[in-house]
């Protein structure tokens, strides 16, 4: 163990072994395996961590606070590595990744690396910049908020009262002022009426006057994934429904990712289930006149049951 990261001895992988670990890592990643169950204390008093030997620096005052978090006298601790910098006596355990003490807030997360095929599991734990301990508490989503600021898996941004901010999503948000969508504030938004339009497709918000989508672009070559918010510009706001898959409609229009479709009948058009889908994954919906995918006319597409 180096600088808080676990490390992995051994020869590099080759050939079927390579992959191998390249589909055993990716799947350890994806189900989140960390191949043990916590703090373990076996019959003569020596402590592992996941199935591995772990001493803690005073073995005789150590205990788990949680699956990943423990302490001693001297320190605490996360998933067996000692947390430095941290105080023994007063920290706690707070969410699956957050603990304090008396001076601090940490966050400790594992990660893989590409270029080891995703096979070997590397252990962070960092200082939460400018949190109050005294005040930190973990909220929904992976957020958090203490009495300056607000913070989503650790990283600290600004809102305007931080005392009332609340997670709706992981992207929406809200305090008793404003709006948010990835921890930017929404211009013109009204905190206290802000809220997702349907808790099943949380793309869409709205407040008493608005209502805006919200989505992580990821389609555009030439820019990495990012943000990106649409008001419903024009939107009924008392017929104005989500409709799933990014849909939305109201007794006149209909949008998708908050793009309207001028061509769409919003009188008859209809999101197909999931079940429906998956027998035709070129469309997704349809209306009288025609079927659609993404947002998009499909050309030669009957327009099925809608139409009838």
């Amino acid at each position: 163990m180096q600088n808080g990261t676990l490390q992995q001895t051994g020869t590099a992988p080759t050939g079927f072994a390579r992959v191998c670990a390249l589909a055993l890592g990716a799947l350890a990643a994806l189900c989140g395996c960390d191949g043990g169950a916590g703090y373990q204390r076996g019959w003569a008093g020596d402590w592992t961590y996941g199935g591995a030997a772990f001493t803690p620096g005073d073995p005789t005052t150590f205990q788990p606070l949680s699956p990943h978090f423990g302490r001693d006298a001297q320190q605490g601790y996360c998933r067996g590595s000692a947390v430095e910098g941290s105080e023994g006596a007063t920290f706690e355990a707070l969410s699956q990744h957050e603990a304090r003490d008396s001076r601090a807030v940490y966050y400790c997360k594992t990660y893989r690396k590409a270029q080891e095929y995703w096979a070997y599991q590397h252990l962070r734990t960092t200082t939460i910049p400018g949190a109050d301990a005294a005040s930190y508490r973990v909220l929904a989503h992976g957020h958090a908020h203490d009495r300056h600021r607000a913070y989503d898996r650790g990283q600290p941004f600004a809102v305007r009262d931080a005392a009332s901010f609340e997670p709706l999503s992981p992207r929406f948000a809200r305090d008793a002022q404003r709006g948010y969508f990835e921890h930017a504030e929404i211009p013109a938004s009204h905190g206290p009426s802000f809220a997702l339009m349907d808790e099943d497709d949380p793309g869409y918000a709205r407040d008493r006057t608005h209502a805006w989508h919200g989505h992580i672009e990821v389609n555009q070559p030439d820019r990495g994934p990012h943000p990106v918010l649409r008001p419903l510009r024009g939107a009924d706001l008392a017929t104005l429904r989500a409709l799933g898959r990014g849909y939305a409609a109201d007794a006149r229009r209909v949008w998708y990712q908050g793009e309207p479709l001028a061509r769409a009948d919003a009188a008859s058009f209809t999101v197909l289930s999931n079940a429906t889908a998956d027998v035709d994954v070129d469309v997704d919906a349809r209306d009288r006149t025609q079927a659609w995918q993404r947002g998009r006319i499909v050309a030669g597409k009957d327009p099925g049951p809608a139409a009838r």
